[in-house]
């Protein structure tokens, strides 16, 4: 004989169910809660971010002239560098320039002036070495005769020659010593310049990126993103930053090649 399961009283069963109603409100009313909260939070990062933009603009239009100021500085002190070069180089130059030019004129005339003589002495050599090859020895003598008869003005035009010469090559070396202590006060500058062309390629990257996050907070302004905008305004202003301090470098190299172009003008012959 089966024995039936005692009935579920109405009491026990009125409870169940309202646990399970109990249970589905809680779970609504927290869902409810969640999705109430979200706008809340965006909305106190938007006003955040806001906040934090009004707090950065004033340092990034401040950046913004100190690089201007900074990259003209920097270009007018270049240019007065350059041109300070010039005339260094120029004045190395010329330095005893009257002196070497004269001089050059000088054995240039003699060596015109004495041409025909050598190169009459060397042929009637060449003629007497050509006769002995043949036998020809009455040939041989005969032009042997004509060249010993140059021999003396010969050896006294290539005496000359070779004086003027002598005299040139030590004026020569008397100007390089005299403006080797200017040249070698320029020796830092072909260094200093590889660094600033460095430096200018690290500027222009920088600059780029720079470009780059100014033109997303730009697209974060237009869409009305404040949380973009300020993320972006905050990276402009670092790479910023990063630019200044390339640029006042660039400035503190033009500032050394100032000082090697003043030593090699106070080196420079009188």
């Amino acid at each position: 004989m089966i024995t039936p399961m005692p009935p579920v009283s109405n009491a026990s069963g009125r409870r169940a169910a309202c646990s399970r109603i109990s249970w589905r409100l809680l779970a609504g009313l927290l869902a409810l809660l969640l999705l109430a909260g979200r706008p809340g939070l965006a909305s106190a990062d938007w006003d955040s971010s806001l906040r934090e933009i009004e707090s950065l603009y004033a340092g990034y239009t401040a950046l913004q002239e100190s690089i201007k100021d900074a990259n003209a500085q920097t270009a007018a002190l270049r240019k007065q560098n350059n041109a300070a070069r010039t005339a260094v180089n120029a004045a190395i130059k010329a330095a005893d320039a009257a002196v070497l030019g004269c001089l050059k004129s000088e054995a240039e005339a003699l060596r015109k002036r004495h041409a025909p003589l050598l190169e009459q002495y060397t042929s009637l050599g060449k003629d007497i070495t050509a006769a002995r090859k043949t036998k020809n020895l009455q040939q041989a003598a005969l032009l042997e005769i004509r060249r010993n008869k140059l021999k003396a003005a010969t050896a006294a035009a290539q005496a000359e020659i070779k004086a003027k010469n002598t005299e040139l090559a030590q004026a020569k070396a008397s100007a390089a010593a005299k403006v080797k202590p200017s040249k070698d006060a320029l020796v830092p500058i072909a260094a200093l310049k590889k660094q600033i062309i460095a430096g200018i390629k690290q500027l222009s990257a920088a600059a780029a990126e720079r470009k780059a996050a100014d033109k997303t907070y730009k697209t974060a302004v237009s869409s009305g993103d404040a949380v973009s905008a300020a993320g972006a305004l905050k990276l402009s202003c670092a790479k910023m930053q990063n630019e200044l301090a390339i640029v006042r470098q660039l400035y503190a190299w033009e500032q050394q090649i100032t000082g090697a172009l003043r030593a090699a003008e106070a080196k420079l012959p009188s």
